[in-house]
């Protein structure tokens, strides 16, 4: 699954539980699942790159954004985020060691002792759209009950 997937998915769960602590220990386990899912993975570096700045991109949006921080003032998007985010850390070994051996990364989900199925570049996007539109419509829908819980 792509780092940008994983950080939105994570944000949105951390931002429905609400606490940080719970929040990033929702993320990391929501990672796995995530990648079980069928998707497509870049075939090359820029790829990879390019998905790492969207969601470079992403986090720097939770954790700067004002109305963020407003509606969700103990940051628990960020820490489902970084929840999520952090096990693919463990990809970026492959950039820069070109003689990496995919079974030497830490996560199973990575090394391939667990099932990572693969699918076309279009399928892979609609369910990565998908998946964060429904996220983001069950933030919007959280942000409305708290607004006029507060009205």
């Amino acid at each position: 699954m792509h780092w940008t997937t994983h950080v939105v998915a994570g944000a949105a769960a951390g931002y429905l539980v609400g606490s940080p602590v719970p929040a990033a220990l929702l993320g990391f386990a929501s990672h796995p699942l995530l990648d079980m899912a069928p998707h497509y993975d870049p075939d090359s570096e820029v790829g990879y790159v390019l998905d790492a700045a969207t969601g470079c991109v992403a986090m720097s949006l939770l954790a700067a954004n004002g109305a963020i921080r407003r509606t969700d003032r103990h940051r628990a998007a960020l820490w489902g985020a970084v929840g999520s985010a952090l096990p693919d850390l463990e990809l970026l070994v492959k950039l820069v060691d070109r003689d990496f051996e995919t079974e030497s990364y830490i996560f199973p989900w990575h090394n391939g002792k667990l099932p990572h199925r693969q699918t076309h570049f279009a399928g892979s996007t609609l369910l990565q759209l998908a998946l964060v539109l429904v996220m983001l419509r069950l933030i919007a829908g959280r942000v409305k009950k708290r607004r006029l819980r507060q009205a």
